[in-house]
């Protein structure tokens, strides 16, 4: 049963801005008087892009049911991704669409961690339908392209006629120094050259922020990637170990490596480099 937001007295915010055509949401608790890690989802003719954590689905579904929301796509299965699904599904009948790998995840509850229980909430195992190569809106087509590094489900949304390119968390920084346990960067820079084979003129990040030079952005993010992959080989052929690799290139390891119990760190992203390719 559908419960009001208004109804309470929680800290979770959702917070709307507009650059033209686009609204982006921006979702998040606020955790000893400070929001970490919100999450932006995206809203453009009608499609809804992403539906942010299972914390703030009542301010998500408030919202959009005063918006005109068609249809909602997930970019991939992290929980602060789909949190909303299962309220907007059944309260507001909106259809969902997902690629296959992330639909076979998000029908069955997932297993988290501690701090994304407490950052995002446990998401509701949800029924979604299996996206095609587009998604059409009532003036749009977005083309679907599959890019699989942040996680292997993931995909971006590309609006060919305005260069639009929605990321989700497959480009958040041109120069990125933390990572999730076991990403890959040799498959990030692919994604990132993938997309950068789009022709991207903005990018939309989940992060919130919006690179306006997108096509540049993605060029110096792959320029990033690849003098760190030198200097992380370097120091490693010099006998340093991931840690002490962290210490040299960015001074000091993040704070959320212990409250993420090591699952989010700048170790992870010194170590999702091969050496031997």
């Amino acid at each position: 049963m559908y419960i009001s937001a208004a109804s309470f007295r929680h800290k979770e915010m959702l917070k709307v801005k507009q650059y033209g055509d686009v609204t982006r949401l921006t979702l998040g608790t606020e955790i000893k008087g400070r929001v970490v890690f919100s999450v932006c989802a995206y809203l453009i003719d009608g499609l809804l892009i992403d539906t942010g954590p299972h914390n703030t689905r009542y301010e998500l579904v408030d919202f959009v049911r005063e918006q005109k929301v068609s249809v909602a796509v997930n970019t991939h299965h992290h929980v602060d991704h789909v949190g909303g699904n299962r309220v907007i599904s059944e309260e507001l009948k909106i259809p969902i669409f997902a690629s296959l790998e992330c639909a076979l995840i998000i029908c069955n509850r997932q297993n988290i961690f501690p701090y994304q229980r407490e950052l995002w909430g446990e998401p509701q195992p949800c029924q979604v339908s299996v996206l095609g190569e587009k998604v059409e809106t009532e003036h749009f087509g977005f083309q679907v392209i599959k890019t699989g590094a942040h996680s292997e489900d993931h995909v971006v949304f590309l609006l060919k006629e305005k260069g639009w390119l929605f990321t989700g968390d497959e480009f958040l920084t041109e120069n990125p120094n933390s990572a999730r346990k076991g990403e890959d960067n040799e498959k990030m820079v692919q994604a990132l050259k993938r997309m950068l084979d789009l022709s991207p003129e903005v990018l939309f990040t989940s992060s919130g922020r919006i690179y306006w030079d997108g096509s540049g952005s993605l060029r110096r993010a792959i320029a990033y990637y690849e003098r760190i992959k030198e200097e992380v080989c370097k120091l490693n052929m010099a006998g340093f170990n991931s840690q002490e690799i962290v210490i040299r290139l960015f001074g000091s390891e993040t704070p959320l490596k212990e409250y993420t119990d090591g699952r989010f760190s700048r170790q992870n992203f010194v170590e999702g480099f091969n050496c031997n390719k």
